[in-house]
């Protein structure tokens, strides 16, 4: 097998960051393709080059790439779920020229559909959320639910691009009936779905991430994402903390399992505060925004990863150190709102923490990111 030379990264923010440090600290070259110029992985002393692209041109672009022959066998990692729909719809035409880290459409598909997710996780017995996949405006009658509820999307990528929102919450009938004709407005009524809101705070969000590879778990670690933003329904997590939790690695591990899902994930669990159970809520078939506290949990999943691509042996890695991972410039709010709430977890973080954005051997992008904060405040 020909050896991977490199990194291929799509998107450029903090996810992106990270997988580039990884690499590079490792000595690969890497590049960043990304749709605006205002990313901060771009300025890492770790980046060797970077291509703007906007995404509609962005298999071209690749295809283009890969006949030009400069990155021949270099790995293709994605940051969000239109890489990963990408790649994975496109991966026999990309893998003629590099190797592409995101697993074949064919099961990808039961993970970008939450629809098909949730019949994949009641099948292998995993709890989850009261949900109901209404057909019309007149199944909402039949809809047996407790409000508040919500309504989200089975696919999130439109929804969210048009909205900038992942959940409609709708606290009685009228606005459950008013946000579904909204809802229609923006996707087709079969990714439509109408959930249960679990009770509970940021500490009842957890996640069971993994490098699973033929039906075997070769590096794991379970966390908690203590702060997010938004509070309630988090698009991102500003800080997290490594906690032993079995039973989301076992839920996790039978989804996967049945699914034949190969290479790196997150799994989304809340934990049901009426009960104690946690509900599974999605898998993100890529790396996570988070992911860099590996670098202090002893969880290699990027290297391990790059190793089994290029043909090297690698063997399951057991257990992960107590780490926490920090995105200090959006947790500071979170952290005020979380103060003036009353709510204790404002304070809590622990040692050793994985910074998002600052590092001693690398300190441009933690600059960049406040210039273009400032931008973004002053072009509001």
């Amino acid at each position: 097998m020909t050896k991977s030379k490199g990194g291929i990264i799509l998107g450029g923010h903090i996810q992106a960051l990270g997988i580039i440090r990884i690499l590079g600290r490792i000595g690969m070259r890497t590049i960043i393709i990304d749709k605006t110029a205002k990313t901060i992985a771009r300025h890492s002393v770790y980046c060797s080059y970077f291509i703007k692209s906007p995404d509609e041109d962005l298999l071209d672009l690749l295809l283009s790439l890969g006949k030009e022959g400069k990155y021949s066998k270099w790995i293709l990692f994605p940051t969000n779920d239109f890489h990963v729909k990408l790649l994975s719809r496109n991966k026999l035409k990309l893998e003629k020229y590099f190797t592409v880290s995101t697993d074949n459409w064919e099961i990808i598909k039961f993970f970008y559909n939450k629809r098909f997710s949730y019949e994949l996780a009641s099948n292998v017995g995993i709890p989850i959320p009261k949900t109901f996949f209404p057909e019309s405006k007149e199944d909402l009658k039949k809809v047996n639910i407790d409000f508040p509820c919500i309504i989200k999307p089975a696919v999130m990528l439109d929804f969210y691009r048009k909205t900038k929102r992942k959940v409609f919450i709708c606290h009685n009938y009228d606005q459950l009936l008013l946000q579904y004709t909204k809802a229609l407005n923006i996707i087709p009524a079969e990714e439509i779905m109408i959930q249960e809101i679990i009770p509970g705070s940021g500490a009842a969000q957890f996640s069971a991430c993994f490098l699973y590879l033929n039906g075997t778990s070769f590096v794991s670690l379970a966390a908690c994402r203590l702060r997010q933003h938004p509070l309630d329904f988090g698009n991102a997590t500003t800080y997290a903390e490594t906690v032993y939790v079995p039973e989301i690695i076992h839920y996790s591990e039978k989804i996967l399992g049945r699914a034949k899902y190969n290479g790196l994930c997150e799994v989304e669990f809340k934990k049901d505060e009426r009960d104690g159970v946690y509900k599974f809520l999605e898998v993100n078939a890529r790396t996570w925004k988070w992911h860099s506290i590996a670098n202090k949990a002893g969880t290699p999943f990027i290297e391990t990863y790059m190793n089994y691509l290029n043909g090297r042996e690698i063997e399951p890695l057991s257990g992960f150190t107590h780490a926490s991972f920090m995105h200090f410039l959006t947790d500071i709010p979170v952290r005020m709102k979380l103060f003036l709430k009353g709510n204790k977890l404002w304070t809590k973080k622990v040692e050793p923490c994985e910074k998002a954005v600052w590092a001693n051997d690398d300190p441009k992008p933690w600059l960049f990111e406040k210039i273009y904060l400032f931008n973004l405040i002053l072009t509001r």
